[in-house]
């Protein structure tokens, strides 16, 4: 018979899943909703971007996960940002993160050449060892 190891770091079931994720979500779309009286667009501009609603659902949901684990476990465990969701999605639907992906790296090569070869926005090269620490001696006026 096969040991379920991980089954000790599941504190919670997957009707709690369900649970939490509809309380989170409805909470997350409260949070979309501009205060009293201010309107939802100034300038063209909206209050809140389908980005704004996955960083509040996701906020919810790490929130509450960790209010369960208090209640469960006696202490607040609060869910760490150490999973890269864009690599988590490529996981899952690979054929569909696999150009976002290419993207993303396209982007950041781009990025890394910025501040390489001769386009160094005024930062030394990697290769000059320069002692940037503030010099203790006293100057003298005289």
């Amino acid at each position: 018979m096969k040991t379920d190891f991980a089954a000790q770091c599941r504190f919670f079931t997957g009707e709690d899943a369900c649970r939490i994720a509809l309380k989170a979500y409805y909470a997350a779309a409260r949070d979309l909703d501009p205060p009293p009286g201010e309107p939802w667009e100034v300038d063209g501009v909206p209050y809140a971007t389908a980005s704004d609603f996955a960083d509040a659902f996701n906020d919810q949901m790490r929130a509450r996960l960790a209010l369960l684990a208090l209640d469960r476990l006696g202490e607040f465990v609060a869910p760490s940002h150490l999973w890269d969701p864009v690599v988590l999605a490529g996981r899952i639907e690979p054929e569909k993160m696999a150009p976002i992906i290419s993207k993303l790296e396209t982007d950041n090569r781009k990025d890394d050449a910025d501040f390489s070869g001769q386009k160094m926005h005024g930062l030394p090269p990697d290769d000059n060892a320069v002692h940037n620490q503030v010099s203790s001696r006293v100057e003298s006026n005289g």
